[in-house]
């Protein structure tokens, strides 16, 4: 079963250069290809699921717009998601917020009780650390768990190299681990 990443790397390649030669079905696959992970990626920075869909709009309608200036140097993924961050940042700085970092979605409602009770409070713990990230620490949560993007494409968008995303994302993962412990402590 092809993974999404996989999935990805055909859009990288005869669907852009489909789209760019016009072909509304190639526009209509890369718009299903990343439509959920574009607009997961905006939920989690506005936790507003009308401004998403707005945002994942305005995203696409600037891909479709920017696409004939398009030369492939890499991940098409990198390209698409460096148009939502710009769309997103454009939002922020427009109405002077800041972003947040939204896992409201995630559904504890089920299970028994005491763990319901349990889970919520570590989610709570876990919402007030990821608060106190710096912007760049939340991007990369961001691009990874909510965008579902790889590594390979994350550092292509972000301009590092995949060890380095890989390398501070485990640090990043692995602190807030030792973070969690000490609350469960």
């Amino acid at each position: 079963m092809p993974s999404l990443e996989d999935n990805r790397a055909e859009v990288d390649a005869a669907v852009v250069k489909n789209a760019l030669l016009g072909d509304k079905s190639a526009l209509a696959q890369i718009y299903d290809t990343y439509a959920r992970s574009i607009y997961r990626y905006h939920v989690s920075r506005t936790g507003n699921a009308p401004e998403a869909e707005d945002l994942t709009a305005q995203t696409f309608l600037a891909m479709i717009e920017a696409l004939p200036r398009y030369h492939h140097r890499g991940h098409f993924s990198a390209w698409i998601f460096q148009i939502a961050r710009n769309k997103a940042m454009d939002f922020f700085r427009k109405n002077h917020l800041q972003a947040s970092l939204d896992f409201s979605s995630v559904d504890l409602s089920s299970g028994e009780l005491i763990e319901t009770v349990i889970d919520r409070q570590a989610y709570q713990h876990l919402g007030y650390l990821l608060r106190q990230l710096n912007e760049e620490e939340r991007e990369l949560i961001r691009l990874r768990f909510v965008a579902e993007l790889s590594f390979v494409e994350i550092a292509a968008l972000l301009g590092r190299k995949e060890d380095a995303v890989r390398k501070a994302l485990k640090r990043l993962l692995e602190r807030l681990y030792s973070q969690m412990e000490v609350q469960n402590a």
